[in-house]
């Protein structure tokens, strides 16, 4: 049993329906679709898109599907809920705010991108507070973890505005082609 099946038992909302959607002020946030991969791609091959993220090694369609296919079997199986971030006004794709299981009970992983073309106005911010939201009253998440790159400062103060507080460094934090890529890590946990 891997956490998943508590949570269905005691949260008749599970799993989540493909088709919910979730809106703020700003935005539309939905099911990942294989007709978003030209635009993720030229997010993730951007030349300010960093290279030293997973999701920056990206350098095809064919890899974007596989990316997409990733975040749908998650939400299928229940261990992730990867929503696309739309704006509301024109339905462009700019970004995208993940929550996957962790392997303690009701504790998720926060992690999010937004296309280079779109940085600076507070579109991370928005969607990952929707979305954490949305885990604290249907997932019954009660702890949020997140982790980014050590030099990744922006993003570290969009964890900060989400409430999440500083708890670790980790010199070996993920590898990039056989090189570690130092993190901080950050967590919510509710009362």
């Amino acid at each position: 049993m891997n956490g998943f099946e508590n949570l269905m038992t005691d949260t008749p909302n599970l799993p989540i329906r493909t088709n919910k959607v979730l809106e703020t002020e700003r935005c539309l946030l939905r099911y990942p679709s294989h007709d978003d991969a030209p635009t993720m791609l030229t997010a993730f091959t951007s030349a300010k898109f960093p290279k030293d993220l997973p999701l920056g090694l990206i350098t095809s369609l064919t890899e974007v599907h596989n990316w997409i296919n990733r975040c749908q079997t998650g939400w299928a199986n229940g261990s992730m809920v990867s929503w696309v971030v739309d704006l509301k006004h024109d339905h462009t794709l700019v970004g995208q705010v993940t929550l996957a299981l962790l392997d303690e009970p009701d504790k998720w992983s926060l992690a999010y991108w937004i296309h280079p073309n779109h940085w600076g106005q507070g579109y991370a911010t928005e969607a990952s507070n929707e979305v954490l939201k949305y885990g604290t009253e249907k997932l019954n998440a009660a702890t949020f973890w997140a982790g980014t790159a050590e030099w990744n400062t922006s993003s570290s103060r969009v964890l900060e505005k989400l409430g999440m507080q500083h708890v670790s460094d980790s010199p070996q934090g993920y590898n990039i082609k056989g090189k570690p890529i130092p993190t901080k890590e950050y967590e919510l946990t509710l009362p």
